[in-house]
């Protein structure tokens, strides 16, 4: 709307307008001093601004302000909040793609310093400067050129320069794929599916006549497969469950002793792969991976990987889709990757300005039916797996992916690292979608700072997000649903203190005796505003005392549980 015509548009306008100016917000510390404001940084995405002022003397937080290059008036964002390594730290929203803005931040002593950035465009472009072309059902020997192409998709990787597009035809590539070179800036290395048929496939299938009965045993059969290691394995297109020991597998004893019916172990000793099948094994196709990776980039940048399905990789420990370490300008787009234990996974070492500016877009990921085995029976093994994992460095988008049939679904940050305030900033997570998980939608682990998940749609999962531990922040989680969530919409643990922004989320579930949010430990610096909670369980359940420094105004907690509708800190 652009007019304010009703008072109901007219009071939500003024609160907006009170949050801003940081009237609701009152200051971590509200000593008056000079501040020294030594330093600005800003890191600019599609439609946000990460805004980082270092210095002397910061107070609890600052006011920030923005506008168009050239504009007269400027408008106020958020204010700044003071983090604990010494730092002021906030975001912009709702920006114009490729827009130059002018930012600045003063505080309540009259200390002002300002910076200026361009935001990045929504659509990236790439017109390529040369072609290779990959198919391969083609003769061996090609040059790559679209009379010869080469038969391999590695082969048209190595020949590829900056500005080259390697374009792969339909058909199946059984191959782990390394980049040895880097485009440079806006000249992308772009591998590029042709059509909507070109599979990178990690696995082969079990000769049927390999098949041996066991020892008399009913639905139990091995098979000698000549392979040091095998992490996953595949029943007609669907992940099989993975026994932690051959007695398991006879006794039909999951992890933690849940009861398994279907599965497999692997006993390298021996070199035979078990399973236990209800059915004949002969009569099913079983997908075995050799690889370990599709795609595989280490210290190279600008790449840009599109429309392949990638499926089937997990020879070993560390399987992954698509995996990155210490690369930066990476796109990863329309892709669909499946049955593999770590679909994207961005990963940062490097103490370099690497691992910047990921794209996950527009990707397809999933791994059934591992959400439909029992909790207790994956957690804290090598079933659990993960859709996207994000510990790079600064700047990635990951946005518009569909996300289902996983353990976990987006991981961002490290439990390793909790203090390493570097590891995945000013990260954008929105409109995903993202259901049928068995643990956590969305997990953003250790620092977090600038991470901002937005307009996300999540639904059928244990744990809608999952703060445990937010060790920096500030953590935002914006206008987004949880909805059939089976434990809880919000969890907090592991004494988060890190500052997280709660905004206009709405949550609700049809499971019995479900809290809307939960503290499994003490919780510390949260901020909650016009968020909506239905529920049947506790509105919030805080079992333990100690937590501080909470600011929760203006939230509809709902639940149809009789009174009492909270417990907290025991009471």
């Amino acid at each position: 709307m652009s007019t304010l015509n009703s008072k109901p548009l007219r009071i939500f306008a003024a609160f907006v307008l009170a949050v801003f100016a940081g009237t609701l917000f009152p200051a971590r510390s509200q000593a008056k001093h000079a501040a020294v404001f030594a330093q600005i940084n800003l890191y600019a995405n599609i439609e946000t601004i990460g805004v980082y002022v270092s210095g002397s003397g910061l107070p609890g937080n600052a006011q920030l302000f923005y506008r168009q290059a050239g504009a007269s008036e400027w408008r106020q964002g958020h204010p700044l909040v003071l983090i604990r390594d010494g730092r002021l730290v906030g975001s912009l929203f709702g920006l114009t793609q490729s827009t130059t803005y002018e930012v600045k931040v003063v505080d309540e002593t009259g200390s002002e310093i300002s910076g200026t950035t361009t935001t990045q465009p929504n659509d990236l472009w790439f017109a390529p400067s040369a072609f290779v072309y990959v198919n391969a059902n083609a003769q061996p020997g090609g040059d790559g050129s679209s009379a010869a192409p080469f038969q391999t998709i590695q082969e048209g990787v190595n020949r590829a320069i900056p500005g080259t597009q390697v374009l792969v035809a339909d058909g199946i590539y059984h191959e782990s794929i390394t980049f040895p070179t880097s485009g440079t800036q806006g000249n992308w290395i772009q591998v590029k599916a042709q059509g909507g048929g070109a599979v990178l496939d990690g696995s082969t299938s079990i000769d049927p006549t390999m098949w041996t009965a066991y020892s008399n045993r009913s639905h139990v059969w091995f098979a000698k497969i000549g392979q040091s290691y095998i992490k996953y394995l595949a029943r007609d297109g669907q992940r099989f469950y993975m026994y932690d020991d051959l007695n398991g597998l006879l006794s039909m004893s999951g992890h933690n002793r849940e009861t398994i019916r279907e599965g497999w172990y692997y006993d390298s000793s021996t070199g035979r792969l078990y399973v236990r099948s209800l059915a004949d094994p002969t009569s099913h196709a079983w997908q075995m991976p050799t690889l370990v990776r599709g795609f595989y980039a280490e210290n190279v940048d600008w790449l840009w990987i599109e429309g392949f399905e990638v499926r089937y990789y997990g020879a070993t420990s560390g399987a992954c889709g698509v995996c990155t370490l210490n690369a930066s300008h990476v796109v990863v787009r329309n892709n669909r990757i499946h049955n593999i234990n770590l679909g994207i996974f961005i990963n940062w070492t490097d103490g370099a300005d690497r691992g910047n500016d990921t794209r996950i877009e527009y990707n397809e990921i999933y791994d059934p039916p591992v959400n439909e085995w029992p909790w207790n029976a994956v957690k804290a093994t090598s079933m659990e797996g993960t859709a996207i994992v994000l510990r790079g460095h600064i700047g990635a988008i990951v946005r518009e992916n569909n996300i289902h049939n996983y353990f976990n679904g987006i991981y961002t940050g490290s439990s390793a690292e909790l203090y390493r305030p570097e590891l995945t900033m000013d990260a954008d997570i929105y409109n995903n979608r993202i259901y049928n998980i068995s643990d956590d939608a969305l997990e953003p682990e250790g620092p977090s700072i600038n991470q901002r998940f937005r307009n996300n749609t999540i639904d059928s999962v244990l744990v809608g997000i999952s703060l445990a531990p937010i060790t920096y922040g500030p953590v935002w989680a914006l206008r987004s649903t949880y909805t059939n969530y089976f434990a809880r919409s919000v969890k907090w643990d592991k004494d988060t203190s890190g500052v997280v922004y709660y905004y206009h989320n709405t949550s609700w579930s049809n499971y019995t005796n479900r809290a809307s949010m939960e503290f499994i430990s003490t919780v510390h610096n949260s901020v909650l505003r016009n968020n909506i909670f239905q529920d049947n369980g506790w509105s919030m359940e805080e079992s333990r005392s100690g937590s501080t420094n909470h600011d929760w105004n203006y939230d509809n907690f709902y639940t149809s549980k009789p009174s009492p509708k909270i417990f907290w800190e025991g009471v």
